[in-house]
């Protein structure tokens, strides 16, 4: 997760969205292997390469909590490998401003072991809702949209895109790859792929 996947619906509500590399049923904090994700959001573990899980999601949701707060992410450097050193070792230091409730949840959530990080266990959800820092909020009335947004987009049309920055909306369409006729199989650059939907598609392989 990141702040650029988190979208505000036309009824004022987020939808998370881009779950092109999300896996399912994983229930413990060792079974994905993938290297992926955006370098300032990924949890110890998935740099560390030893295996990771749900607590992964955790991690970055703390991240993105201590940017809204603070208008900055919590690991930022232009330099990838002292980025990913300062994820893995270095303790995070909080703005003078920042509630108690918030430092708490915050290091709660960047807690280097995953299996120790909030969010982790049978009863971690429950434990990340019942946090201090979440007392006045009404889980049940948000799902069931019963709590008036702050805010609500203004949308002329379901396509309307004011929204968007306009050096995405002026960018130029193009296919992400392929080139000439795609419904060409001679073109298609997945010919000689195979891929079933019941299976544990990292353990797939190329027939080619």
């Amino acid at each position: 997760m990141k702040p650029e996947n988190v979208l505000i619906n036309n009824d004022g509500y987020i939808k998370i969205t881009d779950f092109g590399l999300s896996k399912e049923n994983i229930s413990d904090n060792t079974s994905a292997k993938s290297f992926c994700g955006t370098p300032e959001y990924l949890a110890p573990e998935i740099i560390e390469a030893k295996g990771h899980g749900q607590a992964v999601d955790w991690w970055s949701l703390g991240s993105i909590l201590f940017e809204m707060l603070t208008g900055m992410p919590p690991f930022y450097n232009k330099d990838r490998e002292k980025l990913f050193n300062t994820i893995k070792s270095v303790q995070i230091k909080y703005p003078k401003f920042l509630s108690k409730e918030a430092v708490d949840l915050l290091q709660k959530f960047f807690v280097k072991d995953p299996e120790q990080r909030l969010g982790s266990g049978p009863n971690g959800l429950e434990n990340i809702k019942s946090h201090p820092f979440f007392q006045s909020i009404n889980w049940d009335s948000i799902l069931n949209k019963k709590i008036k947004p702050p805010f609500t987009p203004k949308l002329k049309s379901p396509t309307d895109t004011k929204y968007i920055d306009s050096d995405f909306t002026n960018m130029s369409i193009k296919d992400s790859m392929g080139t000439g006729d795609s419904l060409n199989p001679e073109n298609d650059p997945y010919t000689g792929f195979s891929y079933d939907p019941n299976k544990d598609n990292d353990n797939q392989e190329s027939n080619i």
